[in-house]
């Protein structure tokens, strides 16, 4: 295929702002069982399940400026354009490198993370280098296709993964011991408002879905979805937390690897189906699919805006090449794999996830308003 033909290729390749947000939410599924509720108990205890509550401002203020970039983040611009239009083409192009390497790791060690989740919970006689292999030969199969595609796809594992989460929590909550999360009193805020930084630093992969957003199509009736967006994903934490510190208490969680899929092995009903963690654990690997997918897509359009939309087709491959040496040769270790992943990548993400988008709007919102004085 010639440039042109595959620049053309890219710019129909249009989606819709809601079947982004869709392949979104069933993406960060698959980080948040294994970050919450344990961080965030670690340091708002029983008061953790409101984490997510004190995030909310935040996490408003963050689409908010993602909508202030250029386009608003649609109809050709994404986020590598909004960092030009703010801060220049050379600072932009510097922090476009800074955020495909970090991408690559971020393909490389989640997909190490997520074999290792899988592996310890469904799958304990399967090879570790086998099953990253595979997950990584799926994610480049789903990856080389059009974004168009991968998002209908993506639409079908929200719902099914959403479903699956409603059933789940809706026959936990019959079980709740209430008394593990509340009361809730004073001197416990503080504590619950520091535990929203674990939930940013899970907030902070979406800015992987603004680099996408040059192929969002904007229409009139997306006004104020990503708005509502954030707020029922906040709201959803909250739930998720609040039903699972509630099955097990604040001490129990700090000692649990994934509680979520703990929780799972005692709900049923009777009479019904007696177990079902087996399916959703199963299920679970359509989050990891999405969550791979969603980096090395976002991972093309960095590549892509660097070169100046071309792109080859042994970019996907180059791009999972390197993220399956990460996975294979680094942090071979359970004790530096969940370091990095709980600690570091969390860190990461509130600074390029939060802290630079955040600044980005605000220099824009600051230039348009210049402009017009």
């Amino acid at each position: 295929m010639c440039e042109t033909e595959e620049t053309d290729t890219v710019s129909k390749d249009y989606i819709s702002l809601r079947q982004l947000l869709a392949l979104l939410f069933a993406a960060l599924l698959s980080p948040m069982i294994q970050v919450l509720p344990r961080t965030a108990v670690e340091i708002g205890g029983k008061a953790g399940w409101l984490s997510a509550l004190f995030a909310l401002p935040v996490v408003l203020l963050l689409c908010w400026a993602y909508q202030a970039t250029p386009g608003r983040l649609g109809g050709g611009a994404g986020m590598a354009e909004g960092l030009e239009l703010a801060f220049g083409r050379w600072p932009a192009r510097v922090l476009v490198h800074l955020y495909l390497i970090w991408g690559v790791l971020l393909l490389g060690w989640n997909a190490r993370w997520c074999a290792y989740r899988a592996l310890s919970i469904n799958y304990r006689n399967a090879p570790m280098p086998l099953f990253i292999l595979g997950l990584l030969a799926l994610t480049l199969w789903l990856g080389h296709k059009s974004l168009s595609a991968f998002c209908r796809a993506g639409e079908i594992f929200a719902l099914a993964l959403g479903v699956a989460l409603a059933v789940a929590l809706a026959l936990a909550a019959l079980r709740t011991e209430w008394n593990n999360v509340g009361p809730i009193w004073l001197e416990d805020l503080p504590g619950a408002a520091g535990g929203a930084v674990p939930v940013l630093g899970l907030v902070g992969y979406g800015v992987l879905g603004a680099f996408l957003a040059g192929q969002v199509k904007r229409r009139e009736v997306d006004r104020g979805r990503l708005l509502r967006w954030g707020a029922l994903w906040c709201a959803l934490l909250a739930v998720f937390q609040l039903i699972t510190i509630g099955c097990f208490g604040p001490g129990l969680i700090q000692k649990m690897e994934t509680p979520f899929f703990i929780l799972l092995r005692g709900v049923g009903v009777p009479g019904a189906f007696e177990r079902v963690e087996s399916l959703i654990m199963s299920l679970w690997l359509l989050a990891d699919l999405a969550f791979l997918g969603l980096i090395l897509f976002a991972c093309r359009a960095m590549v892509r805006y660097l070169t100046r939309g071309e792109e080859r087709p042994w970019v996907p491959v180059l791009l999972v090449a390197a993220a399956g040496a990460l996975a294979l040769f680094t942090l071979n270790n359970l004790f530096s794999l969940s370091w990095v992943m709980e600690r570091l990548i969390p860190a990461g993400n509130l600074i390029l996830g939060i802290g630079v988008p955040l600044l980005t709007g605000i220099v824009i919102a600051w230039k348009k308003r210049r402009e017009k004085v």
